[in-house]
């Protein structure tokens, strides 16, 4: 190739345009317009200001990255100095369908509610907590003193009174039991609601977590007791082992097939054998308190939502490595309320400040979906309230009729309120 065919390549191609890129050019001034126009007005001293610490942090940051403190830093502060992803914005009635198979159950304005693949909504009633079954046949939610089993169209199949309040309800892998909090006191039920017992009392806050099944067929449930987290055997009450004492459990897992149990605490996430052995802990950095967290299907990978100041974090851990967790972004004000899709390839989060929810990959450049008005979405045709926002519980394989996700995990559950 001559040098004067390469010139007159490079200035050609230099000189082109894409495809309707008037079209892109037009709706990119007119987002930009907008923002300006919606900006609240600053003075020119503070402008100033605000565009030197940003500049001081990028030094700061470039700093970290080449210094062996920045090394070990670099998994926490990535989205500091990566491009922030590209935000896609949309309204629930506007999608036409969720970004990967399933569906999610939703607790909203003191309701349970199912979202369907094609974003349909349906409210199955007044509940406090609900969760899926493994299935996705059923639901199972919390009303005051009551435990209820119903239908994802909102049937109820039975309800069971409690002496205490019920919360936290969570279904066995095989279906055939639920556990739930009755006030202080973990019980469980047949799904049938043929039997009830008592496991154990005076359990702390965090929901129950079920051992995923193995051979032979164990039902295995591991609770928060005091300091530490105890393994149980529902069925016949043997002890199977236990934690060492430690901080509060926040959230519990069962992770890698049950191989591993993590327990989630406010400010680490401390790894288990299947015994309660501690193999490992994984702290946070000072100052940043972990306020939900949810286990990939497969098991294999932990999202985190830390706070630490007036900055919220997504961080996904992947489980077995020693490397720190993976920022996904960060954004001010309070994240709340984050699953898995069924089949591991989004992350979708709430973000109240914003009235929005955010449907993130957990990795890759690949931009994140913001869908928004989620309150208005869930206030059944009323004026939406300020109170809670709409919480993610659980994200679940579609109808049972379609078999597009077969081979994939059923249901995945969300953070605990």
């Amino acid at each position: 190739m001559s040098r004067r065919f390469e010139h007159r390549l490079h200035r050609e191609l230099a000189a082109s345009r894409p495809p309707r890129s008037a079209d892109a050019e037009r709706r990119a001034w007119a987002v930009v317009r907008a923002a300006h126009a919606a900006r609240s007005p600053v003075r020119t001293g503070r402008g100033r200001m605000r565009l030197a610490l940003v500049a001081v942090g990028a030094v700061v940051a470039a700093a970290l990255a080449l210094t062996p403190a920045g090394a070990k830093m670099g998994g926490w502060i990535d989205d500091v100095v990566s491009p922030a992803p590209k935000v896609t914005h949309s309204s629930l009635s506007s999608l036409s369908a969720l970004p990967a198979p399933g569906r999610l159950l939703v607790m909203a304005d003191g309701s349970a509610w199912v979202v369907s693949d094609d974003v349909a909504q349906r409210q199955l009633g007044a509940f406090s907590d609900a969760t899926w079954s493994p299935n996705g046949l059923f639901v199972a939610g919390a009303r005051g003193h009551e435990l209820v089993a119903l239908d994802p169209q909102g049937t109820e199949r039975w309800t069971r009174p409690a002496a205490g309040r019920v919360s936290v309800p969570r279904w066995s892998p095989d279906g055939y039991r639920i556990a739930y909090r009755s006030g202080s006191e973990l019980r469980v039920v047949w799904g049938n609601d043929a039997r009830d017992w008592r496991i154990a009392r005076g359990v702390g806050d965090a929901p129950p977590a079920w051992k995923p099944l193995a051979e032979p067929a164990e039902q295995v449930l591991a609770f928060a007791a005091g300091a530490r987290v105890r393994i149980v055997a529902v069925d016949g009450g043997r002890v199977l082992g236990q934690t060492p004492a430690g901080p509060p459990a926040r959230e519990i897992w069962w992770a890698e097939g049950g191989r591993r149990l993590l327990t989630v605490t406010e400010h680490s996430v401390r790894v288990h054998g299947p015994g309660g052995a501690l193999l490992r802990v994984v702290e946070l950095p000072a100052g940043a308190t972990v306020t939900g967290s949810a286990l990939a299907p497969g098991g294999r990978r932990l999202a985190l939502i830390s706070r630490r100041g007036s900055v919220s974090r997504l961080l996904v851990m992947r489980l077995g490595r020693a490397a720190p967790p993976r920022s996904r972004l960060s954004t001010d004000g309070a994240l709340d309320g984050v699953t898995w899709s069924i089949d591991g390839s989004v992350l979708a989060v709430g973000v109240p400040a914003a009235d929005q929810w955010w449907f993130v990959p957990p990795q890759g450049a690949v931009g994140v979906e913001s869908v928004k008005r989620i309150r208005k979405a869930f206030a059944g045709g009323h004026e939406p309230r300020r109170g809670e926002f709409p919480r993610l519980v659980g994200w679940c394989r579609p109808e049972p009729a379609d078999r597009s996700t077969s081979g994939q995990p059923p249901c995945s559950l969300g953070s605990a309120p």
